[in-house]
């Protein structure tokens, strides 16, 4: 199991063809790699969920390309996959009082999952599940 902070930017953007494929490239314009997305559309709008590297910077290119963007530290969670693996997660986290306000992930072809979790008091999560012993 390997537990880091990343960053997670929550970019509001229009629902229509080659959106998503516009604002990706951006991404690449500026070399950040995007190790997660996640997209949620509501009629003509749509928020999309990235998380990249702590140390990537894309803020100021985002305000450049004229995106309204809000940046969230995040923890992000590879752990083996296995039955219960988001109960456990959520089950620590409830356990000390940490509220969680976003999760997203995948569990890959092989054994691997990736969580990105967002909480109320990432400093107080990051020990929790650090010390739990559950993922291990």
């Amino acid at each position: 199991m390997a537990i880091s902070v990343v960053k997670q930017y929550s970019v509001f953007l229009i629902n229509e063809p080659g959106a998503l494929k516009n604002f990706a490239e951006l991404f690449v314009r500026e070399n950040v790699d995007v190790i997660a997305i996640s997209q949620d559309v509501r009629y003509d709008a749509a928020v999309v969920r990235l998380a990249v590297k702590y140390d990537e910077e894309i803020s100021h290119a985002l305000t450049k390309a004229g995106f309204t963007s809000v940046k969230t530290d995040a923890i992000c969670l590879d752990a083996p996959n296995r039955v219960g693996l988001v109960r456990d997660i959520g089950a620590v986290l409830s356990g000390h009082g940490i509220n969680i306000t976003t999760i997203y992930g995948t569990a890959g072809a092989g054994s691997d999952t990736r969580w990105i979790i967002v909480v109320n008091d990432i400093t107080k999560a990051l020990n929790a599940l650090e010390s739990s012993g559950l993922f291990n």
